[in-house]
């Protein structure tokens, strides 16, 4: 690796392997069992044992070889710092899984799934009334061709009619 194949974000990523493979190295003894009486090869702690070692192991040499490549300027570390909020932003569909999760025991299984739909449609670029329709009759195949019956729940019963609601039985 030459100077001009350094990347932004290999400082980083070197680091979190290493401190990755540290806490799972002290984890073996508590995630993993050594048996008496069973021969090596077929312990259950062995070869995750020899995975991690290993991966901890090159990451020591991976550092240092990135390290030396590594030219501390500003321009490097504004560099570094765009590099890590792209690593970040798959962190906002986590979010919404959240939040997803959190939603259906209020608003119920039916209406939740439906208004993540279409957010989600909006989210992904797609502002034309057209794809709206689209998710919206994707969600309703999809729930009426996987044969499940959706009961209504009490904010639903006391807000909209039952005859919006299609359930197979």
């Amino acid at each position: 690796m030459s100077k001009e194949e350094y990347q932004a974000g290999d400082l980083v990523f070197a680091i979190l392997v290493l401190i990755i493979g540290l806490a799972l190295i002290v984890s073996i003894p508590f995630e993993t069992k050594w048996f008496e009486g069973i021969p090596l090869v077929k312990q259950p702690r062995l070869w995750p044992t020899f995975c991690i070692v290993g991966m901890t192991f090159f990451a020591v040499p991976y550092i240092i070889q990135v390290w030396r490549n590594y030219k501390v300027q500003l321009g490097q570390v504004q560099g570094e710092l765009n590099e890590l909020s792209s690593w970040l932003r798959p962190l906002e569909y986590v979010f919404y899984f959240v939040l997803y999760v959190w939603s259906v025991p209020l608003m119920g299984y039916l209406l939740s799934t439906l208004l993540f739909f279409l957010l989600l449609t909006i989210r992904a670029g797609y502002r034309s009334f057209f794809y709206h329709i689209a998710s919206t009759i994707i969600w309703v195949l999809a729930k009426n061709l996987s044969n499940t019956s959706i009961t209504i729940v009490y904010f639903c019963k006391n807000s909209v009619p039952p005859s919006w609601f299609i359930t197979k039985k």
